[in-house]
């Protein structure tokens, strides 16, 4: 039984790599680099901003150009007022044009405003990519520890051998017998536990890289790096931070936009010019006297008059001169200011405190590493030689194999921390973000 769940086992754990692989080609193994690749192409929230990043910025291109021309056309009649010779046709063309580039504001204020939006966008491809390395670290991680569970399996079934062969020698008793069988149960039991939470992991790596949870499409998954054990300056991932992490460049480009705000409301605080050109063609008649034989006769004169004007015309800011939009965007623009110096303290005690997170997690995998791993290791073996020789028994056995298991997933624990703390350093100080080319130099 046993022997068919270890099997089992195997096989749930090597079907995505079969099922996502075609007959006779290898699929190669995905690394964290790789998820993160995928993430940022598949992203369903990353697709839509880029999509109104690219409306944003052609619209913004198209801003800032002058108001539509005004055309005005009329006509007039005398007929209604029993004047039917009074008649008049006229047309005129008006156009706003401002004595501030007002357009030049406008589109400047819409640029500012796209450059918001792409820096948003680079802040939440940082935040996707530490979600995918922790998804696929998880993933990984949980491998990892089911190979751990199938090793202490394989010593709690030559345990139970061990202890059944003494047991039939009279060497051991019956109870201590049965705690063999009850460590190989709990084993059985631990792996079980392990199956599902990287079954979980699994789905929860292949939903991030937009499969809808489908981890029986992931490619095998590339062995667990080594952390970099080198250690950048701390100055130069301060300098970093401050000039390359994407939610400080967003509030720059924010500061900016209330800045190109500022200066609109200052340019529409001055009233435009409109200048009209008009033609009027007027029919009229009046009546005349004229002498014929001494007499006056009465007649009629008819004209035909044709005016072509220009007319000029501004309001005159004596009570608007757009205070209210000029003061709301003083006040935003200070504001984006002292947010952003409020972020870069933010950002630095940051980057400070993750940098001595990372030397702390170094510091505690190389001891377990260097030290107490061996030394649990060896203990374990004299301990087990020990019991087949009948110097302990097997109560002190079950205690010295449970503490080699802690020891080995505190060095697992250990190697997550450490390559979490180096991650988390680097998107911190702003590396591998856009428009950066700054490494830490070491790689994972």
């Amino acid at each position: 039984m046993r022997k068919l769940l270890s099997a089992v086992v195997v096989v749930l754990w090597a079907l995505p790599s079969f099922a996502a692989t075609p007959s006779g080609v290898a699929s190669p193994p995905l690394d964290m680099a790789g998820a993160v690749a995928i993430a940022l192409e598949k992203n369903g929230d990353i697709a839509a901003l880029r999509e109104e990043l690219a409306g944003s910025r052609s619209a913004a291109e198209l801003s800032g150009t002058l108001p539509n021309p005004v055309l005005e056309l009329e006509g007039a009649s005398g007929t209604m007022t029993k004047s039917p010779d009074e008649k008049s046709i006229g047309i005129a063309l008006s156009q706003e044009i401002p004595l501030l580039p007002v357009g030049k504001r406008r589109k400047e204020l819409a640029r500012a405003e796209v450059a918001v939006m792409l820096a948003r966008l680079h802040d939440h491809e940082r935040g996707v990519t530490e979600q995918v390395q922790r998804a696929w670290l998880d993933a990984a991680l949980a491998a990892r520890r089911m190979e751990l569970a199938r090793e202490q399996q394989a010593v709690a079934a030559d345990l139970l051998g061990m202890a059944q062969a003494r047991f039939q020698a009279g060497d051991l008793s019956e109870r201590e017998m049965q705690l063999a069988e009850i460590d190989l149960r709990r084993n059985d039991l631990r792996q079980a536990e392990v199956v599902a939470a990287a079954e979980g992991a699994l789905r929860r790596l292949a939903l991030l890289l937009g499969l809808n949870g489908a981890a029986a499409e992931l490619p095998p998954l590339a062995d667990i790096p080594a952390p970099a054990t080198d250690l950048p300056a701390e100055e130069d991932l301060l300098t970093a931070a401050l000039e390359h992490r994407p939610d400080l460049i967003a509030q720059r480009r924010e500061g900016e936009r209330e800045e190109a705000a500022l200066a609109l409301a200052k340019a529409e605080a001055v009233p435009p010019v409109t200048v009209a050109l008009s033609y009027r063609n007027e029919r009229s008649s009046q009546n005349t006297y004229e002498l014929d034989g001494g007499l006056l006769v009465p007649g009629t004169e008819q004209a035909n008059d044709r005016i072509l004007g220009v007319k000029l015309s501004m309001p005159l800011p004596l009570f608007s001169r757009n205070q209210a939009e000029s003061a709301r965007a003083g006040a935003r623009a200070s504001a984006a200011r002292k947010r952003l110096e409020g972020g870069r303290h933010t950002v630095a005690a940051e980057v400070r405190d993750l940098l001595a997170q990372y030397r702390l997690a170094l510091t505690a995998l190389a001891l377990h590493r260097t030290a107490l791993g061996p030394v649990a290791r060896d203990n374990f073996k004299i301990q087990q030689e020990a019991f087949a020789l009948g110097e302990i028994g097997m109560q002190q056995l079950l205690y010295d194999t449970q503490r080699f298991g802690e020891q080995q997933e505190a060095e697992l624990t250990a190697l997550q921390a450490a390559i979490e703390a180096r991650s988390r350093l680097e998107s911190a100080a702003g590396l591998g973000s856009k428009g950066n080319t700054a490494s830490t130099g070491g790689g994972q």
